[in-house]
C-alpha cells in the first residue's frame, strides 16, 4: 500500500500542476455554440417575418440549425456526465488518499478490528493466491485505481 499511495500521490499531484480541465474547457465551449444557434434560430425567424424568407426557406434552415442544437445538447449531457463523474473520482481521492496514510501512519497503534474496518474504506478487495509448491501471493485492488 505505500507504494501504490507513493505512486497514485506522485501522479495525481503531476496532473494537477500540469493539466487545466479539458472538460470544462469543452462545456465552455459547447455551451457558447449553443448561444450562437440559439440566435441564429431567432434571427431565422426574424428573416421569416420581414419576407426575407420563404416558408420553405425558413423551414430548411430552422431544421438544420434545430438538427445541430440537438447534437450540441447530447454533447453537453455527455460532458456534464464525465465532469460528475470525474468529480466524484476526485472526492473520493480527498476521502481514500488520506486513510490510507493515516492507517500507514499508524498501524502498529490499531488494533486488528480497527486495521479491518479501516482496510475496507480503502480497500475494493484483497485476494490471497496459494501456489501447489506454498508460495503465497497477496493482490491488493484499492478503490482507487493507478491513474493511465
Amino acid at each position: 500500500m505505500k507504494e501504490w499511495l507513493g505512486e497514485y500521490t506522485v501522479e495525481v499531484a503531476a496532473e494537477q500542476a500540469t493539466q487545466t480541465n479539458p472538460l470544462e474547457s469543452a462545456l465552455t465551449t459547447t455551451k457558447e455554440q449553443l448561444e450562437l444557434l440559439y440566435a441564429q434560430q431567432d434571427s431565422v425567424c426574424g428573416y421569416l417575418e420581414k419576407g426575407v424568407y420563404t416558408v420553405e426557406m425558413f423551414t430548411k434552415r430552422n431544421e438544420a440549425i434545430e438538427r445541430d442544437i440537438r447534437k450540441l445538447r447530447k454533447t453537453k449531457e455527455e460532458l456534464e456526465k464525465k465532469m460528475s463523474e470525474q468529480c466524484h473520482i476526485q472526492n473520493t481521492e480527498a476521502d481514500i488518499v488520506p486513510t490510507t496514510q493515516h492507517i500507514l501512519d499508524n498501524y502498529d497503534g490499531f488494533t486488528p478490528a480497527e486495521k479491518n474496518e479501516l482496510w475496507k474504506k480503502v480497500m475494493e478487495k484483497i485476494t490471497v493466491y496459494r501456489a501447489p509448491n506454498g508460495e503465497t501471493s497477496l493482490h491488493i485492488y484499492p478503490k482507487l485505481q493507478k491513474k493511465n
